[in-house]
């Protein structure tokens, strides 16, 4: 006698849809746009510093905006939520083609920020984690890689525009792709909770029926204001803070060191950004997995390390031929998606509970401001210095700093976790 099948897990149906919102939206904003940085240098005359500079003000203002939108993760359901941002974002991209001045580019990315801070993280990391519990580690390994995928994959779309310099019909193709990618997942398969419908995290059975514990993180029951006298919160926000300065601050200035100081042409960078953001993905991945079977204070510590390598890579590329190019392409595309993944894990895992939405808020807005500082501080230092060398030094102290933080916030949550342990109940 046949067993009957067994229904695959609504989870993954909605992971997938994250999935898309999440690749499309900030594959856009965050790592193809600035693949045009040198059309608009070119056309309008602006430097590395002002090219740079409304991305800079688009993180500022973006970390705002989380915070109200960590907020009301806890308290309304995502879709709607999801279905602004996707509206605002679409709008904010279609509106390129107009622009003329530096100011115009401004606007449009206080409006793409407005849009990513509904349609972007948050939602989708909060919506991944009441999905999954055991299974969190690899499933939001997953989503973090659909970011990487959107800039793996978009690049390649526009390679051609951008070698000739037509980057407004680049703008026009990632606004068309932007509507359906952003929409889809709204209108399916996206749901708030396992419980709507009518099931449990990780699709896991229990005896109790179809409610089921929500699983804290190691101070999970902590308020926010609680959470705030820990001081793993604070080593772990500051350890966050560097490495999205790092990240963020290299992606956005990665086409014009590379372009500009080293000579790659328009479709040899593209190819480049698609080697970089497909070396993404499998880090994304691969840390997901290894967080899910081994400590991951000791897995974030591991994906530091590897952007810290990347960033030495990125140090001596200069007039060491394309090879060490693309080497510096796989470390820091595989070092920079582990570091950004394990954030997230992080976060999760001290502070997963009924005020997550409203903590990972927090750090998302802070990470935020680091982002935009990354952004304009090596751009500063770029056109102060004629080089973007200093810069890359600088940076490289502050991963060592935010290693030290990271072991930091091991030894904490360990003595945490064996104190909660031995306590009486």
């Amino acid at each position: 006698m046949n067993k009957p099948a067994v229904p695959i897990f609504y989870g993954w149906s909605v992971l997938g849809g994250v999935f898309l919102m999440y690749a499309v939206s900030n594959g856009i904003a965050n790592f193809t746009l600035p693949l045009l940085y040198p059309n608009l240098m070119d056309e309008f005359g602006w430097d590395q510093a002002e090219v740079t500079r409304p991305a800079a003000i688009k993180f500022l203002f973006a970390s705002l905006y989380n915070l109200t939108v960590g907020y009301l993760m806890d308290r309304y359901p995502p879709r709607p939520i999801m279905a602004a941002g996707a509206l605002i974002m679409s709008l904010g991209v279609s509106v390129m083609i107009f622009m003329t001045e530096l100011w115009h580019f401004t606007a449009i990315y206080l409006l793409l920020a407005f849009g990513m801070s509904m349609c972007g993280l948050i939602p989708c990391m909060v919506t991944v984690s009441r999905w999954f519990e055991k299974y969190r580690g690899r499933a939001v390994g997953v989503l973090l890689m659909a970011s990487s995928f959107g800039g793996a994959v978009l690049p390649l779309i526009i390679k051609g525009h951008v070698a000739d310099g037509a980057w407004r019909t680049a703008v026009l193709i990632l606004a068309g792709i932007g509507v359906v990618g952003m929409f889809l997942p709204v209108l399916w398969p996206v749901r708030a909770r396992p419980s709507d419908k009518g099931l449990t995290p990780d699709g896991i059975p229990n005896d109790g029926g179809t409610e089921q514990k929500v699983q804290l993180g190691i101070a999970g029951g902590a308020s926010v204001a609680e959470a705030a006298r820990l001081p793993m919160f604070w080593l772990l926000l500051l350890a966050t803070g560097i490495l999205w300065f790092c990240i963020t601050g290299v992606i956005q200035h990665q086409a014009l060191y590379l372009g500009r100081d080293q000579g790659l042409d328009g479709g040899t960078l593209a190819g480049m950004f698609s080697l970089f953001f497909w070396c993404s993905i499998f880090g994304k991945f691969i840390f997901g997995y290894l967080s899910d079977h081994f400590a991951k204070s000791n897995i974030m510590l591991l994906a530091v390390l590897n952007l810290a390598f990347g960033l030495l890579i990125l140090r001596f590329v200069d007039g060491a031929g394309r090879e060490m190019i693309y080497l510096y392409a796989v470390v820091y595309g595989i070092g920079f998606s582990g570091a950004f993944t394990m954030i997230q894990l992080m976060i999760a895992e001290l502070f997963a509970g009924p005020t997550y939405g409203s903590i990972l808020g927090i750090y998302v807005a802070v990470d935020t401001i680091a982002a935009a500082a990354g952004i304009a501080v090596l751009g500063e230092i770029r056109v102060a210095a004629d080089s973007y060398i200093p810069a890359i030094d600088t940076m490289l102290v502050m991963v060592f700093v935010a290693a030290c933080c990271v072991i930091g916030v091991k030894r904490i949550s360990s003595r945490w976790v064996q104190q909660v342990s031995t306590s009486p109940a």
